[in-house]
């Protein structure tokens, strides 16, 4: 989020943690009023309703547990809070690693009955046995991996990267299947991809197009970048620009309005199950498909 905003709604069917990275989140809840700072979670319950204001330039991780879905967690939680961030911490560092959204899924879901069995122990070493090495634990391969981030819009050159780290490519090969089960040729497709992703959406509506996107990122043919995006999304390209149609034909429930600071905030309903919103609820099931 660029610009302070105010956000209202209800959390969905099972629980939520909301982790700034960067910047603040002032939640409040029922029964709470909590401000978060950096690496500070908040938990909400399932069906939970809240009202949270942003500041600038907050930067979220927010991870929906699927095996969450009955009781109030927040306070479960609040006398774990500084293993409840380890296990956070190490599953953030994880996310670059994940090869597709099929394997992102079983990792949140691997997550969170971690949680859950801590939850039901009474005790929470969120961390738990790791899958894999930390690929911190290696400098030469954190000096390739982000040596491979920083020329992700060039074309890469596997053989040099391995070089400057100090790395034979045989070991380089190695050292990336220990640590995060991927190639070095697959690890740099799946970030293309990301980032290609990320474009397409900060573009739309006025800028956008596919093809010129896929080329921006080293794919230079349409087709195979289509059934890459579709394997590492679920879903085609032209699908995520009909989802972007979808919630632009949402924006009536995005209110803008100043206030006494400069910025000027945003007011976003976020689920019909918010007491402002059920005067809407008549004009569109989805709007619950999109809490």
């Amino acid at each position: 989020m660029r610009h302070s905003s105010m956000i209202s709604g209800a959390n969905a069917g099972s629980a939520a943690i909301v982790m700034p990275v960067e910047g603040t989140v002032d939640f409040k809840v029922t029964d709470e009023h909590r401000l978060c700072g950096p690496w500070a979670p908040f938990v909400l319950d399932p069906h939970e309703e809240f009202h949270a204001t942003l500041s600038d330039e907050t930067h979220l991780f927010i991870v929906q547990l699927p095996c969450l879905r009955e009781g109030r967690y927040r306070h479960a939680f609040l006398s774990h809070q500084s293993r409840l961030v380890e296990g956070l911490t190490n599953f953030l560092y994880e996310t670059p690693f994940f090869r597709d959204y099929k394997h992102a899924q079983r990792r949140v879901e691997r997550f969170s009955r971690r949680l859950y069995d801590c939850l039901e122990t009474g005790s929470l070493p969120c961390s738990g046995p790791p899958e894999r090495k930390n690929v911190n634990d290696d400098g030469r391969l954190c000096k390739a991996i982000q040596l491979l981030n920083h020329a992700l819009d060039k074309d890469i050159d596997i053989k040099a990267v391995a070089s400057r780290s100090g790395l034979s490519l045989r070991n380089f090969h190695y050292l990336m299947k220990q640590y995060t089960g991927q190639s070095p040729y697959q690890y740099v497709r799946g970030r293309r991809l990301i980032k290609a992703r990320e474009a397409i959406i900060q573009d739309y509506p006025d800028r956008i197009s596919v093809s010129q996107q896929a080329f921006n990122w080293r794919f230079q043919h349409a087709g195979r970048f289509s059934s890459y995006y579709r394997q590492h999304f679920g879903e085609y390209p032209t699908q995520t620009l009909r989802e972007l149609d979808h919630l632009k034909q949402l924006t009536h429930h995005v209110r803008s309005a100043g206030d006494n600071f400069r910025e000027i905030r945003q007011y976003w309903l976020t689920s019909s199950a918010s007491p402002m919103q059920h005067s809407l609820r008549s004009h569109s099931r989805m709007d619950e498909q999109e809490a």
